[in-house]
């Protein structure tokens, strides 16, 4: 009651640093739990290949098909093994009437086995037992048969490409939640998809995933050292090593650097940890830097305390339980403020985040909350209650310098991480800025995707010549790739001279007539695929990339070998970005086949898009009986970088709450210092001091702390920008305005929050503060 100011600025600088940490909290919770719900999951691991291609070691989740059975068969460590095909999207599924697209996978019986799938209808240990078994999602039966229990037992249609097949529903399955990465509609019969491949299964073409399920008390790096030429001794002359990575981890750590995890998403979980950690240290630092500078207006307290027998632990513990009080007191108002706040931050994290208390939950915010309370108090508490009382009584007891320099030590550390967050928020904008701005290759603009689930490949061209007569269409084509990844990579393209031993691995994309022209693909050299020089499919497009791989001076014309077949280089496109802007482009090759439409590119006007996408909609129900899933390529590239701009808004939203509880702190002690120096200041005033004398002598020191700050953290700063712009193929450069700029922000920001005080210091009438004495 009698420090009112203070009190407050501590209690709600606490709640904002708690609510802080209790929303990354939660995030991070989220983010650690992502596949790790199975029963299982501390013996699941998923079989993981690194290709030693020329261009180095690549690490992808994909094996041969035969992978799981062969495991299961020749390895005693392996209890369970589970083949499934790629995550699939637009298969389409069709009951009489209705038609609906999905995504899912293929899997065989012991996926079931491994994983904790709950179903709702069917037995479990059954429902992939046959080649033309489907396990459906309730959604998915709630759309396409009106409920789960009428689902089972049922027959459905099902189409992708040109593979169709006619399937009994034979189980149903709770809907997958957000613990999950792939949201699964449906799995169909690994074993199916194996029929589907034909010839394609064999131990030198990867189109699968494998997931093993490993005996209790499996030595992990001896099992790795037996599988790491398993597929080598199947297929001789293998560039392939296989490992098995925890399948708990593989959201997290999805990174690889020469065969080896070097991280992933488990970098942002850090980043933000440490981030909350800073906020939790910035206020603590207030409520410290606030308790000892007003230490001496509780001097006769502690002296009087001192004098009737208080002994210094028992004042110790006084002021560590003032603390505790205050700390619990700001967390009671984090959790509130953690609750209205909770859909604004599910909204800017894309995620769905709940504040339950469960047992879990509980205990760490009590460990925060005691943490927090005894870190404040314990400086304070140790500093208040060393005074002897004579010295308190006789008012001989000075600040010391070192209890000085603590102080503005400390004022240091809360600007200095500010001024990191700050450098750090802006390179990453900038780094977002210019990819953004990045030519890829192809004209994004107003190039619409879409699935071309329901499209029959018989009926494709009829398609596309409709589609193209529709008002406000530009161009369409169709492709097999959604060009905002790697989808279908080989090592089967050869050439005249081309060094045996070597294997190169080529982006696969089959396109359609058009297609470089719809999606503004800028011909190097040559042609593109066109009806008018007839058969085309024995022709092939290279990406500039692919002719320095290859190592052709005047490539039109030369002939590549592609899977056994000769096959003409018609033409060279430059090189275009089909992944993220991480990663240098790859070689990449374009062969007519029209048979995999998986996406249909439409270029469409400028003018009444609305009307034109409508009017290409109502084309697309009408042809496929279906509802239309499209997109924009421009919207489909930025998904590339949902991470860094999710990172990018989190990071700027708890740059401003550090840099927020920084300037609470200064204003705090500025107040503080102003209201200390009340009487120096009426001197000085009196004795003819101007208002910006007063407003220089105020100021001075904090401005001064800053400057040291500035010096601390832009070295540092620069150290982990460069490191992070690294990780990016095409980078923007580190200006130096960024952090001249960054400087110049957190000094105009600490003279207006200083400033503030200091003017009314200055403008204070000089009898009041002297009038007393």
């Amino acid at each position: 009651m009698k420090f009112k100011k203070i009190f407050a600025i501590n209690l709600f600088g606490l709640a904002i640093g708690l609510t802080t940490v209790v929303l990354i909290l939660l995030w991070v919770k989220d983010e650690l739990s992502i596949s790790r719900y199975h029963e299982k999951i501390d013996r699941i691991y998923a079989v993981m290949t690194n290709h030693d291609n020329s261009g180095g070691i690549v690490t992808i989740g994909i094996t041969p098909g035969d992978m799981a059975e062969a495991m299961k068969a020749e390895l005693s460590q392996v209890e369970l093994s589970a083949g499934t095909s790629p995550f699939i999207e637009g298969v389409t599924f069709e009951n009489k009437n209705v038609k609906m697209t999905g995504a899912g996978l293929f899997v065989d019986q012991s996926y079931f086995d491994i994983f904790s799938v709950d179903f709702v209808e069917g037995n479990p240990n059954q429902v992939m037992t046959g080649i033309n078994s489907l396990a459906i999602s309730e959604t998915m039966a709630t759309k396409l048969f009106g409920s789960p229990k009428e689902a089972l037992g049922k027959s459905v249609k099902w189409q992708v490409f040109d593979f169709q097949n006619e399937v009994e529903v034979t189980g149903v399955f709770k809907d997958l939640g957000s613990m999950d990465v792939d949201k699964h509609d449906y799995f169909l019969s690994f074993s199916y998809f194996k029929q589907m491949l034909g010839d394609g299964v064999h131990w030198g073409n990867f189109n699968a995933s494998t997931y093993v399920l490993l005996r209790p008390n499996t030595d992990i790096e001896d099992f790795n050292e037996q599988i790491e030429g398993f597929i080598k001794a199947k297929d001789e002359g293998s560039n392939v090593s296989a490992f098995v990575q925890a399948y708990g981890d593989t959201y997290l750590y999805g990174t690889y650097e020469d065969g080896k995890v070097v991280g992933g998403r488990i970098s942002y979980a850090k980043l933000f940890s440490a981030i909350a950690l800073f906020i939790l240290i910035i206020a603590c630092i207030n409520f410290m830097n606030l308790t000892t500078a007003r230490s001496m207006s509780r001097l006769k307290e502690i002296g009087v305390k001192k004098s009737m027998g208080a002994s210094r632990g028992g004042l110790f513990t006084q002021f560590i339980v003032e603390s505790m009080l205050l700390t619990f007191l700001a967390l009671v108002m984090a959790v509130v403020a953690t609750y209205i706040l909770q859909p604004f931050f599910n909204q800017v994290t894309s995620k769905s985040l709940n504040l339950s208390f469960q047992p879990d939950l509980i205990l760490a915010l009590l460990a925060i909350g005691l943490v927090t309370g005894f870190f404040a108090g314990v400086y304070p508490a140790i500093y208040l209650s060393k005074f002897r009382p004579m010295e308190v009584m006789k008012s001989t007891i000075k600040g010391s310098f070192g209890e000085l320099l603590a102080r503005k030590g400390l004022v240091v550390f809360q600007f200095t991480i500010s001024l990191l967050l700050i450098i750090g928020i802006s390179v990453i904008g900038k780094q977002m800025s210019f990819i953004q701005n990045q030519n890829l290759g192809y004209d994004q603009s107003h190039l619409l995707q879409i699935n071309a689930s329901g499209v029959h490949p018989n009926q494709l061209d009829s398609f596309l010549a409709e589609l193209k007569n529709s008002p406000g269409v530009e161009d369409a084509s169709s492709l097999s790739h959604p060009l905002v990844g790697l989808r279908s990579s080989t090592i089967g393209l050869t050439w005249e001279g081309k060094n045996p031993d070597e294997q190169v691995k080529f982006e696969n994309i089959s396109v359609n007539m058009g297609l470089i022209e719809t999606m503004g693909f800028e011909l190097v050299s040559g042609r593109a695929f066109s009806p008018d020089f007839g058969e085309e499919s024995s022709k092939i497009i290279l990406n500039e990339t692919a002719v320095r791989t290859i190592g052709f001076d005047e490539p039109v014309g030369k002939i590549v070998n592609l899977w056994g077949e000769d096959k003409e280089v018609i033409g060279v496109i430059r090189d275009f970005n089909f992944e993220s802007l991480k990663e240098n482009v790859k070689p990449a090759f374009l062969k007519y086949d029209k048979s995999f439409a998986e996406k249909i590119m439409v270029r469409i006007g400028t003018q009444n898009q609305k009307e034109t996408i409508a009017g290409i909609e109502e084309l697309f129900v009408r042809r496929t009986a279906q509802p239309m899933d499209y997109s924009f390529m421009d919207e489909d590239y930025q998904s590339l970088y949902a991470s860094e701009q999710r990172v990018s808004k989190l990071a700027k939203y708890f740059g401003v709450m550090a840099i927020f509880l920084s300037c609470l702190g200064l204003f705090g002690l500025a107040a503080f210092t102003a209201e200390k120096r009340k009487k120096e200041i009426g001197v000085r005033k009196v004795m003819g001091a101007s208002t910006f004398g007063i407003l220089r002598l105020v100021s001075k020191d904090f401005v001064q702390l800053i400057l040291v700050s500035i010096i601390i953290a832009v070295p540092l700063a620069w150290y982990f920008a460069d490191n992070w712009l690294k990780t990016y193929a095409y980078q923007t450069s580190l200006s130096w305005w960024i952090f001249a700029g960054s400087g110049m922000v957190l000094i105009i920001i600490s003279l207006i929050t200083v400033g503030y005080q200091a003017f009314k210091a200055a403008s204070a009438n000089p009898v009041n503060s002297l009038k007393s004495e």
